[in-house]
């Protein structure tokens, strides 16, 4: 069973540029306090194909980019002993910047697949923050800069 979580969020920023940051997963780090790291493992850009050894609460992922159309659309999927997870992103210009939805899904591999409700509980407040978060870096005048407040909320 899937877990599975949505949320959207509007950025003054260009579609370009909203695309671009949020389909790297190498800043997903900044934005999710969960990631510890992500490492490229492929050479050449980021697109279909280029795969990342991420480490989440600890525990070693890959992901996998399985889609990109620069700058509306991007999938990635993930594998790890514990899970299966994809996530799938999709920007559209607005009259002010852009709206980003980001839906991720997660299937817990053995039994853990009976608590998916759960996780999809514990996830969506979560995915509420992490989007909050993206919205305060790429909102702010220094884009490079950190989280703030949202980013200390659980």
């Amino acid at each position: 069973m899937k877990a599975v979580v949505e949320h959207e969020v509007e950025i003054n920023r260009s579609a370009e540029d909203v695309f671009d940051y949020c389909s790297d997963p190498s800043t997903e780090p900044q934005w999710n306090p969960q990631m510890n790291s992500c490492e490229k493992l492929t050479d050449g850009p980021l697109g279909v194909g280029a795969r990342y050894r991420i480490v989440i609460k600890g525990k070693p992922m890959i992901v996998e980019c399985i889609r990109f159309g620069r700058p509306k659309t991007w999938s990635t999927r993930s594998e790890s002993p514990l899970m299966k997870a994809g996530l799938d992103g999709r920007v559209v210009p607005t009259s002010h910047g852009a709206r980003v939805s980001m839906r991720m899904w997660i299937e817990p591999r053995g039994l853990a697949g009976l608590a998916a409700p759960l996780i999809r509980l514990l996830l969506k407040p979560a995915w509420r923050r992490d989007l909050a978060n993206i919205k305060f870096i790429l909102d702010s005048p220094h884009p490079a800069q950190k989280p703030g407040p949202a980013a200390n909320r659980r």
